[in-house]
């Protein structure tokens, strides 16, 4: 189907496209459908962010707001047939989507502290234990707060990572390690944690019928399953009673995992950076980040990170770190540099700009000419958010995957191609081959 759209009375039955047609009875052509689709996606992405930004610091999303609010008003019927207007409401809703990652990461920082490098055990369990996944910090301190002194240790899945890097959480000793990878694989991970699930945003899987976790599965907020229990504001106590009357969990896998890798940690680092650039003991920086989702297609990922050449520097942040964040990637060689820097959540990916900026202003060398490369994976609206960000900078010869954006039509995926030299992955060998600086 070129196009789909069934939003307004005069569509076509089935709604236009649904026919095999080009063109809306309004008279919006498939073109016009796809950045409009591009736009609610993106603005999906960009309200998660919003919202945790609200909690912390609701006086600063006006901005914000009027952006989603004006971009829902340009997708109504009848309002705009202009190309060029709606690629400007497209970076505007990017623009958008950097003002809040930065503002989030200043809200964080401010309340929770600058994070800093740390290792953490991985899949190493013990006793009552509650799991919790998602990206909502407030929430999570707070847990750690009614938790304490309770006999559960608490533990982070997925994009919870993070979270050890903080120092506002480090203070608290029963915050034990992660458990599991990224967020597809909880059901599996459940067999083995006999505690409590908490998911507290995005990502979570609708268990099957037949699960027998659901019963120690409690959601927070706006997430949802069937079965599962809700958190009501910082009420914890029916988590906590139903934690101490769960089995204990053992696991002893023996894994560690590095995190806590925040841009404003990073810049500290900046004047030994700076030298080992000048020395040729850096080559490239490689941003390989981006959000995951089930399937072999993320081991490009993978195969991509470990064949990078000793004098390169991986920047990455979201859930696809996943893919490789197991690998000890260590130092640049001669420097205190460490060759793998996590900047945090999906959130965090401003950090990358802020790197990035540094870099460029000190060196006094555009971005788009600076030596580094942008490998994203993507998977749901947030990664869109970030894509559009990055746009709204004109940051170029992006590569995306691990497969191309359905929505995305011919005319819209050419235009991104000429106007910002977007490349979508293939072989993880050809394109290493094709981004590394010569």
């Amino acid at each position: 189907m070129s196009m789909s759209c069934n939003q307004c009375e005069m569509s076509m039955p089935n709604g236009c496209g649904s026919a095999g047609q080009t063109v809306g009875t309004c008279g919006k052509d498939e073109t016009l459908a796809s950045l409009q689709d591009t736009m609610i996606y993106g603005l999906k992405g960009l309200a998660a962010y919003r919202e945790h930004l609200n909690e912390l610091a609701p006086a600063q999303t006006k901005n914000v707001d009027d952006v989603m609010s004006e971009t829902l008003y340009f997708t109504l019927t009848n309002v705009n047939f202009n190309f060029d207007d709606h690629i400007k409401q497209l970076m505007k809703v990017g623009s958008a989507g950097i003002e809040v990652m930065d503002k989030l990461s200043n809200a964080h920082t401010a309340k929770f502290g600058i994070p800093t490098p740390v290792e953490i055990p991985q899949n190493m369990v013990e006793g009552k234990a509650i799991l919790v996944s998602g990206h909502n910090l407030e929430m999570f301190g707070e847990l750690l707060k009614a938790t304490e002194g309770k006999g559960i240790n608490i533990y982070t899945h997925s994009e919870m990572l993070p979270a050890h890097g903080y120092p506002e959480f480090k203070k608290y000793k029963h915050l034990k390690g992660n458990v599991g990878k990224a967020w597809f694989d909880q059901v599996k991970l459940m067999k083995r944690f006999k505690g409590t699930f908490v998911v507290n945003t995005n990502c979570i899987i609708p268990p099957k019928k037949d699960a027998d976790y659901i019963d120690r599965v409690f959601t927070y907020k706006i997430v949802g399953i069937e079965g599962a229990r809700k958190i009501e504001g910082f009420d914890f106590t029916e988590l906590i009673e139903t934690t101490l009357a769960c089995e204990d969990t053992v696991m002893e896998d023996d894994l560690t995992l590095t995190t806590g890798h925040h841009y404003k940690t990073i810049m500290t680092l900046a004047p030994e950076i700076l030298g080992a650039i000048g020395a040729g003991k850096i080559k490239q920086f490689f941003v390989i980040a981006g959000c995951d989702a089930p399937g072999k297609q993320g081991e490009y990922y993978r195969e991509l990170a470990e064949n990078l050449p000793k004098d390169c520097i991986i920047i990455t942040s979201s859930c696809g770190k996943f893919r490789f964040n197991d690998i000890d990637f260590g130092n640049i060689e001669g420097t205190g540099i460490p060759r793998y820097l996590d900047l945090g959540q999906c959130n965090d990916s401003n950090g990358a700009v802020e790197i990035a900026t540094a870099v460029s202003n000190a060196l006094n060398i555009p971005i788009n000419d600076l030596p580094i490369s942008i490998v994203l994976s993507w998977m749901e609206q947030k990664a869109i958010i970030i894509l559009l960000g990055l746009f709204s900078l004109g940051i170029k010869n992006i590569y995306l995957g691990p497969k191309a954006p359905e929505f995305l039509n011919d005319d819209v995926t050419n235009f991104l191609i000429d106007t910002f030299d977007l490349h979508y992955t293939g072989s993880a060998k050809e394109d290493l081959e094709a981004l590394l600086i010569k």
